[in-house]
């Protein structure tokens, strides 16, 4: 009751997670209806979000797009360019007088958005209707997983259990190995590469107090079919979870690296093995995004004519893939709050 009138408010589930908000308020012979329609606000739909910069810094040569968090100081050395709105709990965080960064999205200064999500419901996801390697003797063994994803929209897989033997490649179809395209690996971490042509999230846990489990490896160039960039009929689409991290191996041979997909590291970050080992500075062209809890290096610098500039390593060239504002990879992790999809009153 209210104001000698009544409103009734009822909170539905629509689809996985979903929520509708009917409101509907009577007075002296009146009727008024509001539904709304909410959902998860994604991970995907960041370009970068970062739970810790630390001593860490963007520096020259890197380039993000798209929206841009951090539940820190957002640090800056020399001039790294930001595209899209940059968001921040405390502010921007200068090296020192020679460092300009670029922000042509604006900053802004936030609350905490809190880096957590459900691990249930992509592993509910993985057992319901996608794939799921895990130790088969229950003996409490790691599993290791090498993924190389075709251009045909097949995928070339082997495993290990333990510190046994490699098992023969196999090669199937991607919609036959996970038909809801989440692939999980229980208590183990997963090495990929290759061209995906299809959706597919790949999915690292750790089950239990091992570091060295729960990693995603990238081992060369993971591409898609199509180039969301320059192709609007790419329909192809990665998300890439591992609960602890994800991180590019050292090659010192592999010269530049493209990296397509949405990347969510839930203890880390995205690391480059040994990033000051390389002869020179390379380019890790991305295209999608980097959601971790901390920033991690991927390069080293020096100072030259006044300006910093990358001598090894990896320099982080990033453009955002904009379909992951309507769309993203399969089960991909949604933060604690919910946006406004539509609003309908009568």
């Amino acid at each position: 009751s209210f104001a000698d009138g009544e409103i009734n408010v009822d909170i539905d589930t629509v689809g996985w997670d979903s929520r509708r908000i009917t409101s509907v308020g009577e007075y002296n012979g009146g009727e008024k209806r509001v539904e709304i329609l909410l959902e998860p606000e994604n991970f995907a739909m960041f370009g970068n979000f970062y739970n810790v910069f630390g001593s860490v810094w963007a520096a020259t040569g890197d380039t993000f797009q798209g929206r841009f968090h951090a539940n820190d100081w957002i640090n800056c050395y020399g001039d790294p360019v930001f595209m899209g709105p940059a968001t921040t709990s405390k502010g921007v965080k200068l090296y020192d007088s020679y460092s300009h960064p670029e922000f042509h999205g604006g900053t802004k200064v936030t609350d905490n958005i809190p880096l957590q999500f459900d691990t249930s419901v992509i592993r509910i996801a993985a057992y319901d209707n996608g794939k799921v390697f895990r130790d088969t003797t229950n003996s409490g063994k790691a599993t290791y997983l090498d993924l190389n994803f075709q251009a045909d929209g097949n995928v070339q897989y082997k495993i290990k259990i333990g510190s046994g033997s490699w098992t023969a490649v196999k090669t199937v179809p991607l919609t036959s190995l996970a038909p809801n395209g989440v692939i999980y690996v229980e208590k183990g971490n997963i090495t990929v590469q290759g061209t995906l042509n299809g959706r597919a999230t790949i999915v690292a846990s750790q089950k239990g107090t091992d570091a060295s489990l729960g990693q995603i490896q990238i081992a060369n160039t993971i591409q898609y079919e199509k180039d969301p960039l320059t192709n609007t009929a790419c329909d192809d689409m990665l998300g890439m979870v591992a609960e602890n991290s994800v991180r590019v191996l050292f090659d010192n041979s592999r010269g530049d690296i493209t990296i397509h997909g949405s990347i969510f590291s839930q203890k880390d970050g995205l690391i480059i093995d040994s990033y000051s080992s390389y002869s020179t500075a390379y380019k890790m062209n991305l295209v999608g995004g980097v959601i971790g809890q901390k920033v991690q290096p991927t390069a080293k610098y020096k100072l030259v004519g006044g300006k910093y500039v990358p001598i090894n390593g990896y320099s982080y060239v990033h453009k955002f893939d904009a379909r992951f504002l309507k769309v993203r990879p399969p089960f991909f992790p949604s933060t604690k709050f919910y946006r406004v999809v539509s609003w309908y009153e009568e």
